[in-house]
C-alpha cells in the first residue's frame, strides 16, 4: 500500500510531496487550456485526462494523492476530473481567472455545475447525486442557494489537503478520534502475543466490513497489552490506526451517522482501521455509550477493532459485519508451544475463555502431544452454530486409501498441501496483503456417483485435522427471492470460526448453464450462484462443490475455481485394487475369493464398498468366513437396487 505521504525516489530524486506538486501543476495547465475559449469541446473519446501516462522519468511507483483519491472511492473519470477541477478553483490562480471568464463573475472560489458539464469530457449527471461519491462521501460540497444547475462545487477542505499532499486531520472529528501511525510499533512481548496479533491481521485483511472483538482480562496492563497488539497487528497490513473516543460519540442517531461516515473518510484517507474501547457497562452515561458504539459498528465500513466486551445480542444486530473474538493471552506461551499456538491461532476463532480452557491443564507428554490436545481442544470449541446449518461428517480416510488416476492424485495432494500450508504462505509470506483477491481454496469434483468424491474430501479434511461438513443445498436454496443468500451467509460466517471443509453435496441444480434473463427469477438464481462462488473465493477454508454431471456446468463457473477433479468411473484394475481394500484385517476371509473375476462387475468404487459391508452381513449370518458366494449375492442384490441385469455382468466374469 502506498502511503500518501511517502517519499519516493523519482524526477531528479524529488521526493514526494514535490512530484506531487508538479503533478497537480501539470494537470491544473490541461484543465486551464481546457476551459479556455479556443477548446471549448471536450476529448471525443470521452476519456479523463487525468489517467494520461505520465512521464516516463516519473516513478514507476509514483502515485498523485489525487490518484490515490479517484482509486479509493471508486470514481469516475468525470468524477476524478471534477475533483480536480474543483482543487484546482482553491488554489490555481489560472483556474481561478478561467473559471472566472467562463462563469461570468470573479466571485470567490467554486466550479460552476454547468460549466463542467459542458466543458469535461465524460460528463454524466448522476455523479451529481446526493448518493453519488463525489457527494457522499462529502469530497464535494454545494454551495448556494441556486438551482443544482447553476450551483457552485466546492471541495473540502480535508480532502484539498489530500490532495496536495498535506498531512491534516478532519477537524470535524477533533476529541472524536486521533490517528496513531503504527510502523515503528514494537512488537508484542511473548510468542503467544504475536501470534494472536497475527491473527488479528488475518481477520482483518478480509472482506467483509470485519470486526474484531478483542477481549482483556481485568487488569489495569492490559490495555497497553492490547494498544501494543493492535498496532503489531496493524503494522503487518499495513494500516494505522484511528483510535475513537467511545465517550464522544453522538447519541443522536443523525449526528452518529455523520460522524460513522467522517471515520470511514478519515480511514481511507489515512490508510487506517478504526478502534475503539467498549465502556464499561454498569452506569447509566457508559449504557448510552455502549448504545452509540453498536450503532457506530452498524455504520462503518472500514475494518474495526473493538477493544472490550460486547453482548451476544449486540453483535447479533450486527449481521453485515464479519466478527472475529480474540483474547489476550493470559500467559506467555512456552517457546516450544508457541509455533503450534500461533498455528492454532490462525486456523480457529476462539473467545477468551475458550483459550484460556484450552491452554490450561493440556496432558503431560512431549510437546507434539501437546499441540495435537491443543489443536483438538480449539477445534472442538470452534465449531459455533455450524452443527446445526450443514452434517459433520467424522472420517478416518487418507489420501493413501484413494484408488484413482494420478493426475487425480497428484491434485488433490495438492489441495490438501494448500490446506495445511494456508497461513504460511498467505500471512508469513505476505501473498494475502490488502485487496489480494481469489485466496480462498474451491474445488469441483466431478464424476459419477460413488466415484470417490466425498471419501476425497474426508481424506483432505481428516489430514487437516479440520472437520468435514456436507451442506445439503436442497435445503439451502430457496424460491423466496434472497433467502438463499442469507442462508448461504449464515453457513460461512458459521464456518469462518474453524475454518472447517466445506462439501456442497450435488450442486447441479443450482450451477446449470446460465440460460438468458427471462425473468426475476432467472436473474435471482444467477445472483445466487454469483453470491456462492464470491463467498467461496473469499472464504479462508476449502469449500468443495461435488457434481454427477460436469458438462452441465457453465465453463464462466468453472474458472472461478481453483482446483477441478475429475472421478472417472473405475477400470478393471482400479475395480480390483478397491475391492481388495475393503476389508479390515481381522477379517476373516476364505480361501476361495477371486478378485479377478469380482472385477468384472461393473461397479464403483461406493458400490463395491457396500457389496462388501453386505456380503460380511451374510457370512456372519452363515457364522463363517467371508466367502466369494456370500459377496456375489451380495453383489446380485446391490445389481438388483440399481435396477441393472446382472446377469450378463457374471456370466462376463464366471461368477454365476
Amino acid at each position: 500500500m502506498n502511503r500518501p505521504y511517502e517519499a519516493l525516489a523519482g524526477l531528479d530524486h524529488l521526493p514526494w510531496p514535490e512530484l506531487n506538486q508538479r503533478w497537480l501543476a501539470q494537470r491544473f495547465t490541461v484543465l486551464a487550456r481546457r476551459l479556455a475559449p479556443d477548446d471549448a469541446a471536450p476529448e471525443p473519446d470521452g476519456t479523463a485526462s487525468w489517467t494520461a501516462p505520465q512521464p516516463a522519468s516519473w516513478p514507476a511507483s509514483f502515485e498523485p494523492a489525487h490518484a490515490r483519491l479517484v482509486r479509493l472511492f471508486g470514481l469516475s473519470p468525470f468524477e476524478a476530473e471534477l475533483l480536480l477541477l474543483a482543487a484546482g478553483a482553491e488554489i490555481d490562480s489560472t483556474l481561478q481567472a478561467a473559471l472566472a471568464a467562463l462563469q461570468g463573475t470573479a466571485g470567490g472560489p467554486g466550479v460552476n455545475v454547468a460549466v463542467a458539464l459542458a466543458r469535461l469530457p465524460g460528463a454524466h449527471w448522476d455523479a451529481l447525486s446526493p448518493l453519488a461519491p463525489l457527494r457522499h462521501w462529502q469530497l464535494l460540497r454545494v454551495v448556494g442557494d441556486a438551482a443544482l444547475a447553476q450551483a457552485q462545487l466546492r471541495i473540502d477542505e480535508r480532502v484539498l489537503h489530500h490532495v496536495t499532499g498535506v498531512a491534516a486531520h478532519e477537524p470535524r472529528l477533533q476529541g472524536v478520534a486521533q490517528l496513531r501511525a503504527t510502523h515503528d510499533a514494537a512488537p508484542p512481548a511473548g510468542d503467544g502475543a504475536r501470534a494472536t496479533a497475527a491473527a488479528i491481521a488475518d481477520a482483518l485483511a478480509g472482506d467483509g466490513r470485519p470486526l474484531v472483538l478483542l477481549q482483556l482480562p481485568p487488569q489495569a496492563a492490559a490495555q497497553r497489552a492490547a494498544r501494543a497488539l493492535v498496532s503489531a497487528a496493524l503494522q503487518q497490513l499495513p494500516l494505522h490506526a484511528l483510535w475513537v473516543d467511545s465517550g464522544a460519540l453522538e447519541p443522536d442517531a443523525r449526528a452518529l451517522a455523520e460522524q460513522a461516515l467522517l471515520l470511514d473518510r478519515e480511514a481511507a484517507l489515512s490508510g487506517a482501521a478504526v478502534v475503539l474501547a467498549a465502556p464499561p457497562q454498569p452506569g447509566h452515561d457508559e449504557r448510552e455509550a455502549g448504545a452509540a458504539v453498536v450503532r457506530l459498528l452498524g455504520a462503518l465500513r472500514s475494518p474495526v477493532v473493538l477493544i472490550g466486551p460486547l453482548a451476544p445480542a449486540e453483535l447479533a444486530s450486527l449481521p453485515e459485519r464479519r466478527a472475529w473474538r480474540f483474547a489476550l493471552p493470559p500467559t506467555p506461551a512456552p517457546a516450544a508451544r508457541a509455533p503450534a499456538l500461533r498455528r492454532a491461532l490462525q486456523q480457529f476463532r476462539v473467545d477468551a475463555d475458550t483459550l484460556d480452557q484450552a491452554l490450561d491443564g493440556l496432558p503431560a507428554g512431549d510437546d507434539d502431544a501437546q499441540a495435537r490436545a491443543l489443536w483438538q481442544r480449539l477445534r472442538d470449541a470452534s465449531r459455533g452454530g455450524l452443527d446445526a446449518l450443514a452434517q459433520r461428517i467424522d472420517s478416518a480416510a487418507t489420501l493413501a486409501d484413494l484408488v484413482l488416476p494420478a493426475a487425480a492424485l497428484d491434485t488433490l495432494a495438492g489441495i490438501a498441501a494448500q490446506l495445511r500450508h494456508r497461513a504460511q504462505v498467505h500471512e508469513d509470506w505476505g501473498f494475502a496483503r490488502p485487496g489480494a483477491r481469489g485466496l480462498g481454496l474451491a474445488a469441483l469434483f466431478a464424476g459419477d456417483s460413488g466415484t470417490g468424491k466425498t471419501f476425497a474430501a474426508e481424506a483432505i479434511a481428516n489430514e487437516a485435522g479440520l472437520d468435514l461438513y456436507r451442506v445439503d443445498l436442497a435445503l439451502t436454496v430457496s424460491k423466496y427471492i434472497g433467502e438463499t443468500e442469507k442462508n448461504l451467509r449464515r453457513l460461512f460466517d458459521a464456518a469462518e470460526s474453524s475454518g472447517a471443509v466445506l462439501l456442497f453435496d450435488e450442486a447441479d441444480a443450482l450451477f446449470g448453464k446460465r440460460s438468458d434473463v427471462k425473468d426475476s427469477h432467472d436473474r435471482y438464481a444467477n445472483i445466487e450462484v454469483a453470491y456462492l462462488l464470491q463467498r467461496m473465493e473469499a472464504y479462508r477454508g476449502l469449500a468443495i462443490l461435488t457434481t454427477n454431471l460436469k458438462s452441465a456446468l457453465d465453463r464462466a463457473f468453472l474458472r472461478r475455481l481453483r482446483f477441478v477433479v475429475n472421478f472417472p468411473f473405475p477400470d478393471e484394475a482400479a475395480r480390483e485394487a478397491l475391492w481388495r481394500r475393503q476389508f479390515p484385517p481381522q477379517a476373516p476371509l476364505a480361501g476361495d475369493i477371486d478378485w479377478r473375476a469380482l472385477a468384472k462387475l461393473h461397479l464403483t468404487g461406493g458400490h463395491i464398498r457396500a457389496v462388501a459391508l453386505n456380503g460380511a452381513f451374510r457370512a456372519a449370518a452363515d457364522g463363517g468366513a467371508i466367502a466369494q458366494r456370500h459377496l456375489i449375492d451380495a453383489a446380485r442384490a446391490e445389481y438388483l437396487k440399481l435396477e441393472r441385469s446382472f446377469g450378463a455382468a457374471a456370466g462376463s466374469g464366471g461368477l454365476t
